[in-house]
């Protein structure tokens, strides 16, 4: 076990010192209800019986029952204790992975796969979550029980207990054999699992293209691969630990037929009394048990071990957001490229932009495909910095300032709308819980959405599906335009609008969009010629990601008056 994951996963422990401690406090408490039960077995054969004392083995019987009773309340009170404290442990383990994806920027994102990331998180902190338990649960309290009973032993005949002590090389042995073995195929299993995870992600999401391209019989082949992996790798990991335990048991077998030979020649010749030898085997019984519990939770430590391992390295991921900066700012509208160039490999995707847009005026960025109008979206947004050159925000450098809060004060619909299963409402309001019926509604007339979400049997809690199927595309559309408007955007930024809204739809839009006091800066991005000569200024982008033309729609639109 590598000490920096160790000492980060132990330190989730730290406000929960307090439970702790009283989980190993009535574990040790166990160990002494053990004791008396031992000495009452021993005096029932040494004394009660031989003696006929029938009221005494009576009696003798009743304590033990209560002793028993009390050992199981409080193996369950321990029981209880410890799982409390596990699982806040592992609630805040996933708190701070969902903390360290929001910390992640768009660049690890877009370069590696989302889909093992997710299936990491689940299934590793759910092993992890079965590894604290075995800890705490099972093996803290095991080690306190075999501690006070192996000083019961002692007491009862240390000669039989020096036998006992002699097997444990042999278990110390086949713990470091089985440790080397089922370490590799827990890692097998658990890419194996991963791949078939994520490709039951990819089939649920694909399943339309799937079905249009009559693709089902090669999935369906790829599938059976994966389904053969798993389960050879989870066999393999089975029958290991099912060896594993079997030989452990075979071993505490032999302990018990040692004991019971040399015990039985020391009772003959009168060195050891039958009730001490019994008593001898009962306290040797607990303690086996306990001994089986901590070796048989060795498989789940070790693949929880293998887990931390793997979530440790994505919560020390060095990858910070582009922009660290602090301060507030009210935001007023204004921003301001300065001859930006930027690229996501080696090529640059856009190159010397320099662009100013302000509140009350409407700027169209248009451009072939590939232009790096998307682009300028992202860095706009802060998801990226450039290399090359800067952003302003009201004059003030992105660097200083707090971008989630400048985020805040902008509204974005992507032209692939996003929506998640929800209702409208919820999905309107989203970002901003709080907002009044009458504002969502205020919205959605500016995005000319209320008249059919009036039309609805829910309304404005009718249900939209995954991904919003149960709508049209441009009803998606008017409902994101809604759900930018409700935050009443200092900036507002509409990409590709016509890719589900028609044209006149679009610029009945932008019309109302003129409506809204105070009028916000609007970067409005299309390929769409009438649609773009509705802004103030048009800028166009060539296929090298320069601006090729700059200025008034007359001037840049061919066709337009003024253009020349």
């Amino acid at each position: 076990m590598k000490i920096p994951e160790w000492k980060y996963y132990i330190g989730f422990y730290r406000g929960q010192l307090l439970p702790a401690l009283l989980c190993v406090t009535v574990a040790a408490s166990q160990s002494l209800i053990a004791l008396p039960i031992v000495f009452i077995i021993r005096y029932a054969f040494d004394k009660f019986i031989p003696s006929g004392d029938l009221e005494a083995l009576v009696c003798a019987g009743l304590l033990l029952f209560l002793l028993q009773i009390a050992m199981i309340g409080m193996s369950l009170w321990t029981r209880h204790l410890s799982l409390t404290l596990t699982k806040v442990v592992i609630r805040d383990l996933r708190y701070a992975l969902l903390m360290k994806c929001y910390s992640l920027p768009k660049s690890y994102y877009s370069s590696n796969n989302i889909f093992q990331l997710h299936a990491s998180i689940v299934q590793d902190t759910a092993r992890i979550d079965v590894m604290s338990n075995a800890i705490v649960v099972q093996l803290l309290p095991s080690l306190v029980l075999v501690t006070g009973l192996s000083g019961i032993l002692v007491y009862l005949n240390w000669t039989l207990f020096l036998v006992m002590l002699l097997l444990i090389p042999f278990l110390f042995l086949l713990r470091r054999l089985f440790k080397a073995m089922h370490t590799g195929k827990i890692n097998e299993y658990h890419r194996s699992f991963e791949k078939f995870s994520q490709g039951m992600m990819h089939m649920l999401e694909k399943i339309d293209l799937t079905r249009v391209q009559t693709a089902e019989e090669t999935e369906i082949g790829r599938f059976k691969n994966q389904f053969e992996e798993v389960r050879r790798t989870s066999h393999s990991m089975a029958w290991i630990n099912a060896a594993y335990n079997m030989m452990q048991s075979g071993i505490a077998s032999v302990a018990g037929i040692l004991i019971l030979v040399i015990g039985g020649v020391a009772v003959s010749r009168g060195i050891m009394s039958l009730g001490a030898l019994i008593s001898f085997f009962v306290a040797t019984a607990m303690l086996n048990g306990h001994l089986q519990t901590i070796f048989s939770i060795l498989p789940s430590i070790i693949e929880g071990n293998e887990s931390l391992k793997t979530l440790y390295r994505v919560l020390t991921l060095d990858h910070q957001l582009p922009y660290q900066g602090k301060r507030l700012l009210d935001f007023k509208g204004n921003v301001t490229l300065h001859s930006v160039g930027f690229g996501y490999r080696e090529d640059k995707v856009i190159q010397d932009i320099s662009l100013h847009l302000e509140p009350g005026k409407m700027t169209t960025l248009t451009g072939p495909n590939g232009s790096g109008k998307s682009t300028i979206i992202s860095l706009i947004l802060g998801f990226y910095k450039p290399p090359e050159g800067s952003l302003s925000a009201d004059g003030m450098d992105y660097s200083e300032l707090d971008i989630s809060c400048l985020r805040r004060q902008i509204g974005v619909v992507m032209q692939d709308p996003l929506i998640f299963a929800g209702t409208i409402r919820e999905n309107i309001l989203y970002g901003l819980p709080d907002a009044r019926h009458d504002d969502v509604v205020q919205a959605c007339k500016l995005a000319d959405a209320h008249q059919f979400i009036e039309e609805l049997p829910g309304q404005y809690d009718t249900l939209m599906g995954e991904n919003g199927i149960l709508l049209s595309g441009g009803q998606r559309q008017r409902i994101v335009l809604a759900r930018a408007l409700l935050r009443k955007p200092k900036l507002l930024i509409l990409d590709e609008p016509t890719n589900h809204l028609e044209e006149a739809t679009v610029l009945k839009l932008l019309e109302n969009l003129k409506t809204l006091d105070p009028h916000p800066a609007i970067l409005l991005v299309t390929q769409q010629m009438e649609v773009a000569r509705s802004g103030h200024q048009v800028i166009v982008l060539g296929k090298d990601g320069k601006i090729t033309a700059s200025g008034t729609p007359g001037q840049v639109i061919p066709g337009l008056p003024g253009h020349g």
